[in-house]
């Protein structure tokens, strides 16, 4: 009897083992807490500027890892010739991270307006090597377009574009990105930010500079298995 006990605990043991993050806790390494939305809403959260529309909703209607997901509903109905919905987290490590990963589910895609698109974006806030030609800009960034245009859809002097995926995002299943942002910063700023006060982490669909004249547009977008940190296996 003691020994089936003791088989059935390690096997409970192994299970959650292998269950990963779906209990909440982050993977080993992951900055994020609550990457994969199982623990609710916090610590992401949604901006309350003006040109931010609904927050984000945490969904168990798609997960592709553990139950849960966070979910952004686009609306134009929402008005504005820009609006954006995301879901954001800042973090304050004590070196720049080098992988940023995750994974998108686009259930719904009305685009009306040309400039409607998904994007990750990486703000550097406070870093002792800002570039100098910044003046004195307090944040600089990388956004990433993940899909839904072809092209930078901005000019923006404190931001650079890195074109992940372009056209209509594909529906109805999960798309994996991941990119090396400590080597996406030292290509298009020069070098990794050193010395900063924190980083402010973005993942979005929004649109911009829409006409009034431009049809509807509607999109649900999940984000889930969110990751910034070293590169799984680095000591």
């Amino acid at each position: 009897m003691i020994r089936r006990l003791l088989l059935v605990f390690a096997g409970c043991l192994a299970l959650a083992a292998c269950s990963g993050g779906q209990s909440g806790e982050p993977p080993a390494g992951n900055l994020f807490g609550n990457p994969g939305f199982e623990d609710g809403v916090r610590p992401w959260f949604s901006l309350e500027s003006e040109a931010w529309g609904a927050p984000f909703a945490v969904s168990t209607e798609q997960a592709r890892e553990g139950t849960s997901s966070g979910l952004l509903t686009l609306r134009s109905q929402d008005g504005g010739p820009a609006r954006v919905y995301g879901i954001v987290q800042d973090v304050t490590p004590d070196e720049f991270p080098e992988l940023l990963s995750g994974a998108y589910y686009v259930e719904r895609w009305e685009q009306g307006t040309p400039k409607q698109y998904l994007q990750a974006v990486v703000i550097v806030w406070g870093a002792d090597n800002a570039p100098s030609e910044l003046g004195d800009v307090e944040n600089y960034q990388i956004r990433y377009v993940l899909a839904g245009v072809d092209a930078p859809p901005l000019a923006i002097s404190n931001a650079r574009y890195i074109m992940v995926g372009g056209g209509a995002p594909v529906t109805g299943r999960w798309v994996p990105f991941e990119r090396n942002v400590r080597q996406d910063f030292e290509q298009q700023w020069g070098a990794a930010p050193e010395g900063f006060d924190s980083i402010r982490v973005f993942f979005e669909v929004r649109w911009d500079e829409r006409d009034a004249s431009d049809g509807p547009s509607a999109a649900d977008v999940y984000y889930d298995d969110l990751y910034l940190g070293a590169p799984p296996g680095a000591d």
